[in-house]
């Protein structure tokens, strides 16, 4: 545990692992896993007038959170009930580092929210700001939380399975995603949009960590299947972390073939 908190300490998001894959057998004590999952603004709030809120939802796509946060507090000013306008607002303080301000925000819009799927959406926000924070237990709880909500929706458990996976905890990062096979709630809900393929991108970084190359092969092949441009861009760079558990497939042959198959070889 001590190990552990140690290395969490160098960086919030990694993980410790030790694997033997085909053609590299580099041994490694850390893993930079963000896996880029949150959801900031997936979609529009509110009716589709020009107004504060839309205008700062846009800013904050645009990854210019400064005004958004200008045109947001506006809006929530005159728009005091109004809970989707503090989440992004909420949103908008987490990525400008002001973690204090984005609770304040969640909590506001926690309160106003009225339906489960509408507090489930902001109970993962909450984890993520945590998750952010490097602070992976609380946000686990949220996530949990967040699926107790709303268990209709596979994200929180992905989300679920990246906390397990910072956390060294394969094993139950896999029986998390075997749950997504119960019930309605199923992988292939995330075969669509912008979740397109990182159930196998995740499944590949655990497998990493169970070393069964067999399936870390197939399950990266699939998810560049789902969405090329993103993962083959993510795996290149990955590989060339030595932080990052896929840095153990630098210069291998079998991944550069999957990889030459879709258009581009590793560098």
């Amino acid at each position: 545990m001590s190990r552990l908190l140690i290395i969490l300490s160098m960086l919030c998001v990694f993980v410790c692992a030790s694997i033997l894959v085909t053609g590299c057998s580099k041994k490694i004590t850390r893993q930079n896993t963000v896996f880029d999952l949150d959801k900031t603004f997936a979609e529009k709030f509110g009716d589709s007038r020009e107004n504060s809120k839309d205008k700062g939802i846009q800013l904050a796509r645009e990854r210019n959170f400064v005004q958004a946060i200008d045109l947001l507090k506006k809006y929530t000013q005159d728009q005091p009930a109004d809970f989707s306008a503090f989440n992004a607002l909420a949103i908008s303080y987490k990525n400008t580092g002001d973690f204090s301000r984005a609770m304040l925000n969640f909590e506001k819009a926690l309160h106003l929210a009225s339906t489960a799927e509408e507090r489930a959406k902001i109970l993962a926000n909450i984890g993520n700001l945590y998750y952010s924070d490097g602070k992976y237990q609380a946000a686990l709880g949220f996530y949990k939380e967040a699926t107790s909500e709303f268990d209709k929706n596979p994200m929180y458990m992905i989300l679920i399975a990246r906390t397990f996976v910072v956390l060294g905890d394969f094993d139950r990062a896999k029986k998390v995603l075997s749950n997504l096979n119960s019930k309605d709630l199923r992988p292939s809900d995330l075969d669509k949009g912008e979740d397109r393929g990182l159930n196998n991108y995740l499944l590949a970084e655990i497998y990493t960590g169970l070393n069964d190359e067999k399936k870390v092969y197939s399950n990266i092949e699939e998810a560049l299947k789902l969405d090329l441009p993103r993962f083959r861009a993510k795996l290149l760079h990955d590989m060339s972390d030595e932080k990052n558990l896929f840095y153990t497939l630098k210069g291998d042959k079998r991944v550069n073939g999957i990889l030459a198959r879709y258009g581009s070889g590793s560098r």
